[in-house]
């Protein structure tokens, strides 16, 4: 079977995982990617963990997505793969510490990155790994605001998912769309990713 003795495994590694080429990657399926190790572990803090990417799968899965976006469903059957997926691509956008809440009792928010500089910039994103057809609800994006109205140090709301939004949200939440609020569908979220892929 491809894929055996590549260490397939859920969850994050608090050891250094085996060493995985970007050809032994590129040779299977998404199915078998989403299994492996997306992040190490840097630290632990009070609102989760300190995550690095490691960048051979993280890549490759978005080179995938890139060339099939459809892929990003497959999520829907790893909501926590998601979230890691989401956690390393704020830290090849250039962020200096992404932490990764935990899969319970994450007070709304799954990622948190922050970027240090004159200004610390610290987005809050909540990820929805949806199958396709399945909305984010205006209640969905409710509650990520109440979440970050909540924090006073956040600097924007972010929610991310595989799949799109329910009509009317865009609408409802113009005046804050672009200043504190972000909603990346699909094909936004591909979008982002391509701006920082060299990055990687």
């Amino acid at each position: 079977m491809v894929g055996m003795g590549l260490n397939l495994g859920l969850g994050l590694s608090n050891s250094n995982p085996p060493a995985v080429t970007k050809e032994t990657l590129e040779s299977l399926s998404h199915e078998l990617i989403l299994p492996m190790e997306l992040l190490s572990v840097v630290g632990e803090v009070d609102d989760g963990r300190i995550v690095n990417a490691l960048i051979n799968p993280w890549q490759t899965i978005f080179e995938q997505l890139e060339q099939n976006p459809n892929l990003l469903y497959e999520f829907s059957k790893n909501h926590r793969k998601f979230e890691e997926f989401i956690a390393g691509a704020y830290e090849n956008a250039g962020f200096d510490k992404v932490v990764l809440t935990p899969a319970s009792g994450d007070l709304g928010r799954d990622v948190i990155a922050e970027k240090h500089g004159l200004v610390t910039i610290r987005v809050l994103d909540q990820c929805k790994a949806f199958s396709k057809g399945r909305l984010v609800s205006a209640n969905d994006v409710r509650a990520m605001m109440g979440t970050f109205y909540r924090e006073p140090r956040a600097s924007r709301a972010v929610v991310s998912t595989t799949s799109d939004f329910a009509p009317g949200i865009w609408q409802e939440w113009k005046d804050h769309i672009g200043n504190d609020l972000e909603l990346r569908n699909g094909t936004n979220l591909i979008e982002w990713m391509k701006q920082f892929k060299l990055n990687s």
